[in-house]
């Protein structure tokens, strides 16, 4: 799709691949001037490998789900409680080599394919987000794993109480499609938030979930995280925790799975959003996390059994890494932060881990985001290079 449109797909606002600066980018932003669901904020990457026909002259090799919204407000006329945060409508962009995507034209307003629910009752009735995608190729269904926010009004966690927000409160979902293109098929919450005394009681939020591969055990597992509010940043930090099931729909919760950095470490603040492989006989997490200065960056996680995690011991100048942090001081696309890691494993053994980067170039007064790629060295999942660097 590299340089090609049609009438359901448009390409992003690239420069040229000559210029080093945007090294490791797969998706720009829309032009300013569209009208494209995305145009305000976009982030989330989501990549499936597929070779189904979207239409009748069109088939593409990967489908990034992703999540973003086109102006100030999420839907019900609702502010954001942090204007930062990108979530709101889910659309796709797809591409022929996974190297350089496009955004595909959805049957929603502004190309979008999923909007919150139009249930003012519904626990995604004011913004959401996907986190996993799946394809069953016996059944021929695909399943969208997402989390939304609710029209409750809450105080934010940690702070004043007679302060209170909308969609403050995140829960996960599960949507059904036979195409991959309309998820009318919608359940949900398919996890609840914790008790008043529980560490997840303020959200339950970014699922990810590794179905089972066959054999006698079919137990499915999904990653989530929330915020914590203790302690005595003032700030919190977050927490992934665990849940596993049979069916995955019905969940039951296994608990909290990694615990803070140490002080002063680059991931003090708590692991965020995640995305969990099998490799070889061990599950790996790549992990967003930051520092009480809010620099981003990724690292690494391991499990024998998927319940109990430490940090990587041989990656990174630090336990855990990391291993692909913002390139601060430098002109390039995502000199501020990297996150939100989705990771592919490939046919040859190699790795591909697409992420969300913000950066601004020098003399610009506002900053940019983008969906950047990182590939392994061969088999080494612990050491990366952005594509094309």
């Amino acid at each position: 799709m590299e340089g090609e449109s049609s009438d359901t797909t448009v390409g992003s606002l690239d420069l040229p691949q000559s210029d080093r600066r945007f090294s490791g980018r797969v998706l720009g932003p829309p032009p300013p001037d569209s009208d494209w669901w995305d145009r305000k904020q976009f982030s989330g990457p989501v990549v499936v490998r597929d070779s189904c026909t979207l239409d009748k002259t069109q088939s593409f090799r990967y489908r990034m789900y992703y999540y973003g919204r086109d102006s100030d407000l999420w839907a019900r006329g609702v502010t954001p409680f942090n204007p930062y945060l990108p979530t709101g409508r889910v659309g796709m962009a797809v591409s022929q080599d996974g190297l350089s995507f496009t955004r595909y034209k959805g049957h929603l307003s502004g190309g979008a394919m999923m909007d919150p629910s139009p249930d003012s009752e519904a626990f995604d009735a004011v913004h959401l987000g996907v986190s996993d995608v799946l394809f069953d190729a016996d059944g021929g269904d695909w399943r969208m794993y997402y989390f939304g926010g609710s029209f409750d009004e809450l105080p934010i966690p940690g702070g004043p109480t007679d302060q209170k927000f909308r969609g403050l409160r995140l829960q996960p979902g599960l949507a059904m499609s036979k195409d991959g293109l309309s998820f009318e098929d919608r359940k949900g919450p398919i996890l609840e938030v914790g008790d008043a005394d529980s560490w997840d009681k303020n959200g339950v939020s970014w699922p990810r979930v590794i179905p089972p591969k066959g054999g006698e055990d079919r137990k499915w597992f999904m990653t989530y995280h929330t915020r914590e509010t203790e302690g005595q940043t003032g700030f919190g930090w977050y927490t992934p925790g665990i849940a596993t099931s049979t069916d995955g729909e019905n969940w039951v919760k296994g608990g909290k799975v990694l615990s803070l950095g140490a002080p002063g470490s680059w991931d003090e603040g708590g692991a965020g959003v995640r995305h969990v492989l099998k490799i070889g006989d061990q599950f790996v997490m790549f992990y967003e996390a930051s520092d009480f200065k809010f620099h981003h960056a990724i690292g690494l996680a391991v499990s024998d059994d998927g319940i109990i995690w430490e940090r990587d011991q041989n990656c990174g100048p630090e336990p855990g890494g990391p291993i692909l942090r913002a390139r601060t001081g430098e002109d390039f696309w995502d000199n501020v932060l990297v996150g939100t890691p989705y990771v592919l494993a490939m046919e040859d053994g190699s790795f591909r881990m697409y992420y969300l980067g913000v950066g601004k170039f020098e003399g610009d007064k506002t900053s940019q985001r983008g969906i950047g790629l990182a590939i392994s060295d061969g088999e080494n999942y612990r050491s990366w290079r952005r594509f094309n660097e």
